[in-house]
């Protein structure tokens, strides 16, 4: 009897501590989530920004991180930050890493633009359209156009057309591609080239081959027409007539 008694209150006893542990684990698990949870007890005190930026303004990244105030270095949501991040316009991707104790590391890469682009967008270096606002110093790059779906093709012309220019010493200043696919050069004096659908860099070639005879004229032309298989016409600036050579 002595020992029947001794082994039950030694379960009692072993049960009573299996309790105990078990409502410490709870009370500090409600502990350590109330601490995590909490901005007072953890909060973001930094947010390390890296990446060179030349269009995106430190206000534009405050506005888009100031719910971080409210949150702890464990319950940010950094694809939420990552996101709102690459909103601005001028973003092109993000990466966000925490840092203990009170730190967020972001990474910031910013779109590079090669290209003005139609209604008001630009090219980036992958041909992609995007919507941004205006910033200083862009103004030189190329005006370029062309129909939904078309931005990789007109980029690649254009830089095929710009190398042939530069080596003939001429400089091109816009490139577009019509609905019917048909280009239409603008070269940085203003004259217009007429390249049609096909044999575009024949054509421009063609125009440079015929360019000095074109300055002897005395005039300058204002459209030259390179869709003729063998020779072009010549619409001078003043006297709004056609010249055909060939």
């Amino acid at each position: 009897m002595a020992r029947w008694q001794e082994i039950r209150w030694g379960l009692w006893l072993g049960l009573l501590f299996l309790a105990m542990v078990l409502v410490g684990l709870v009370q500090g698990g409600v502990w350590l989530k109330a601490f995590a949870t909490s901005a007072d007890d953890l909060p973001i005190e930094e947010v390390a920004l890296i990446g060179e930026r030349q269009y995106t303004d430190d206000s534009e990244v405050r506005d888009a991180l100031e719910s971080l105030e409210h949150w702890s270095l464990f319950t940010a949501d950094v694809a939420q930050i990552r996101d709102a991040l690459t909103e601005l316009p001028w973003v092109d991707r993000v990466t966000v890493r925490r840092e203990w104790p009170n730190r967020l590391r972001v990474f910031l890469v910013e779109q590079q633009p090669v290209a003005h682009w139609a209604q008001g967008q630009w090219l980036n270096e992958r041909a992609e359209a995007f919507s941004a606002p205006e910033r200083a110093g862009l103004a030189p790059l190329p005006q370029l156009a062309g129909p939904q779906g078309s931005s990789e093709k007109v980029w690649q012309m254009w830089q095929q057309l710009a190398e042939l220019l530069a080596l003939n010493g001429h400089t091109g200043h816009s490139l577009s591609l019509s609905a019917r696919h048909a280009w239409l050069l603008v070269l940085d004096n203003g004259i217009e080239l007429e390249l049609g659908r096909k044999d575009t860099l024949a054509r421009v070639q063609r125009f440079i081959d015929v360019w000095p005879e074109l300055q002897r004229e005395g005039r300058v032309p204002q459209r030259v027409d390179l869709r003729y298989d063998t020779g072009l016409a010549v619409r001078w600036q003043q006297q709004e007539q056609e010249k055909q050579k060939g």
